[in-house]
């Protein structure tokens, strides 16, 4: 089982200026989120998609309770793909933001610890549920028609290529030569999967 964030750790930075537009923390929240999704954990560094900052307690919900200041809080807010996004949207099992979970139902922040309590990924690189909220979790984000294992290949097959483009800078052997051909094979397979699944994934 494998993290979905894999070795990388989200987690948002304590000493920020607070700004009351949410457009100006872009540059921050890309960075503590590692430009990955904080859901799906879909790297952007690797392929070019659309982004998002998503609320973690729904826009609608804070107005609905009076927490305006939710609104612009960066504690609130997600680096996310745009599918993830709009699978989330604005649901929210509560009536209230006393809480985000309640060990059954609701949302986990992906820059916690937590977590990696209730979603992890299986051998293939799939996202699955470990708990009832991770399993909640899932189905919102519809994980199980997406192809969460294809991004994570590309990560870790990426994060390959880089160290052997580093080993071939400073030697070039026959068979680094063909570990790098073999895994460039994979890598393009990948990308066209990806554009045949477009916007689904």
């Amino acid at each position: 089982m494998y993290r979905v964030h894999g070795d990388k750790v989200i987690r948002r930075r304590t000493n920020y200026r607070e700004e009351n537009d949410i457009q100006k923390y872009t540059k921050i929240l890309k960075e503590d989120f590692g430009n990955m999704c904080g859901y799906c954990g879909k790297d952007f560094n690797i392929i070019k998609c659309p982004y998002q900052k998503d609320h973690l307690i729904p826009e609608d919900i804070a107005k609905k309770v009076g927490r305006l200041d939710l609104l612009t809080d960066y504690n609130n807010l997600v680096y996310s793909c745009r599918v993830c996004n709009r699978n989330k949207w604005n649901n929210w099992p509560f009536d209230n933001v006393d809480k985000i979970h309640d060990d059954k139902v609701g949302f986990v922040d992906p820059a916690t610890d937590e977590f990696d309590e209730h979603m992890m990924r299986d051998e293939t690189g799939r996202i699955v549920p470990k708990t009832q909220v991770g399993n909640y979790m899932y189905k919102i984000f519809n994980f199980s028609n997406r192809l969460t294992e294809v991004w994570w290949k590309l990560s870790v097959i990426s994060k390959e290529i880089n160290e052997i483009d580093s080993i071939l800078e400073k030697e070039e052997t026959v068979d680094g030569l063909k570990q790098y051909w073999i895994l460039h094979r994979q890598f393009d397979s990948f990308i066209e999967s990806l554009k045949e699944a477009n916007e689904s994934i």
